[in-house]
């Protein structure tokens, strides 16, 4: 797979929730560049250009999507050569931590015109101001929807059997690892986020990760149970020696929603239904579940779940907002940069790599 699109941040019930330390190891780096500087200044265009380089080259490259704005990159990593390319701003602020060694700045904000900034300072201020409430109202309206999410789960963890469940557990991992030993060299395990809420919606690169590969899938509503589930196949792997990528839930990030073992060409995804035919096999949670007195909980359920989409509705729209008020901050900011400056550092970093 030439390309990979990913998210290493996701907006959260929590908050801004952050993977970035997973985007690449700073002991198995060659090089980290973290670009620097403004809204606007075009360190999303300087990674673009150079993983397009890349590609062009024969190598492969990791997209690692802005969570906000998906149609920015937070960083690209071109994993043959192990070099990456970081947004270092806020909310993921990223500092070196070899400087030099391994880690280098790209200050593209050396290229802003700053007498031209202090004419704008009081609409700068306003707009900044109006950018961090709309993603304060943005998080609390997630946060509700994740309060409505444990409720939901509350429910159906009353109406699970746990000796089926472990059972099931342990006839997927004899299945994918039968009776392998655990590994002298353990695997590594990758957190990241292949689905986000963000200005344009929902987004979800799950689809594109799988392709081309076996797809098994974990079906059931409860996040708590496939997250479970899951977890017990990733730690599984990396006794085996297994690398394997963790793709986290982008409400609750501390719960497991799909998992990649690129050496078993295998993805493991969450699913509601079983409603594609495409999966290479299935575990369908349902058999752990005392469906019968659920049964007497399903309003309940429909109407936690009425609520909750409401609430990510709500939202997606304070992010949309967001979007809208830095897209207008960003036009002062690419009125004043030198552009030829920036296409100069790029030729000149470009070329230690050709």
């Amino acid at each position: 797979m030439k390309e990979k699109h990913f998210f290493a941040g996701s907006n959260t019930a929590h908050g801004f929730f952050s993977y970035f330390d997973n985007i690449i190891k700073t002991d198995e780096a060659k090089r980290i560049y973290i670009l620097k500087g403004g809204p606007g200044v075009g360190k999303s265009t300087f990674m673009k250009k150079f993983a397009a380089g890349m590609l062009e080259k024969g190598h492969s490259a990791e997209y690692i999507h802005c969570s906000s704005d998906n149609e920015s990159l937070d960083a690209v990593v071109i994993p043959e050569i192990k070099i990456a390319l970081m947004d270092g701003t806020a909310p993921h602020t990223v500092d070196p931590v070899l400087p030099g060694a391994v880690d280098e700045i790209l200050n593209l904000g050396i290229f802003l015109d700053s007498t031209r900034l202090e004419k704008h300072r009081m609409q700068i201020t306003q707009l900044k101001q109006n950018i961090s409430a709309f993603y304060k109202s943005a998080y609390r309206f997630l946060e509700a929807a994740g309060i409505i999410s444990e409720e939901i789960n509350s429910i159906y963890d009353q109406h699970i059997d746990q000796n089926h469940f472990t059972d099931l557990k342990n006839l997927s991992t004899n299945q994918l690892f039968g009776s392998d030993e655990p590994s002298a060299k353990p695997g590594k395990m990758r957190k990241l986020f292949s689905e986000a809420y963000t200005a344009n919606g929902y987004v979800s690169h799950t689809q594109s990760l799988s392709s081309g590969r076996k797809i098994w899938a974990v079906v059931g509503e409860n996040s708590n149970c496939n997250s479970k589930f899951l977890f017990n196949i990733a730690e599984e792997a990396i006794k085996k020696g297994c690398d394997t990528e963790c793709f986290f839930r982008p409400l609750e990030p501390d719960k497991l929603q799909h998992i990649l073992i690129p050496s078993k060409n295998l993805m493991i995804i969450s699913a509601e239904n079983r409603m594609s035919m495409g999966y290479d096999q299935v575990f369908d949670l349902h058999q752990a579940m005392d469906t019968e007195n659920l049964k007497t909980r399903i309003s309940e359920i429909e109407n936690n779940l009425h609520l909750q989409d409401l609430l990510v509705k709500n939202a997606l729209e304070k992010l949309s907002a967001a979007k809208k008020a830095h897209e207008l901050l960003e036009v002062f900011y690419v009125n004043s940069m030198d552009f030829n400056g920036v296409n100069q550092l790029f030729d000149s970093m470009i070329s230690r790599h050709t």
